[in-house]
């Protein structure tokens, strides 16, 4: 028999998937759909920030970055099923737009603070 390539998250989970997987598309076989959701969970976009294929020997064939989890195809087979996920570049533009804004509240918010420790001394207060 020969063995499955597997991919390995960024949290370190390894999972066995068809060979011949792609940058953008692998598949994995389950028995049965009771693990669909938690394995569809593995695929999110902070565990696909930096991610590798291991080849049949267990060796790093491929790492790839910043990939989400665009969708997944689920179809029914002799030995269980075949779900296909198709994996789409994350848009770095947005990602690092949303940090900014981010940032920005938390520096907004700390301004504020700071400011009404400054007025309540200027008021003759203890902060």
């Amino acid at each position: 028999m020969v063995g499955k390539e597997k991919i390995v998250l960024k949290d370190g989970t390894e999972v066995e998937i068809e060979n011949g997987a792609m940058e953008n598309c692998l598949q994995v076989v389950l028995p049965d759909l009771d693990g669909f959701k938690s394995l569809y969970g593995k695929f999110s976009e902070a565990n696909l920030e930096n991610y590798s294929i291991k080849n049949a020997a267990g060796l790093t064939c491929a790492t790839y970055e910043n990939k989400h989890a665009k969708n997944a195809l689920v179809e029914q087979k002799e030995n269980g099923f075949q779900i296909s996920f198709n994996l789409a570049d994350v848009d770095m533009v947005s990602k690092r737009l949303d940090a900014l804004e981010a940032s920005q509240n938390l520096q907004d918010g700390a301004i504020t603070d700071l400011g009404d420790v400054v007025s309540a001394i200027a008021e003759g207060g203890e902060a």
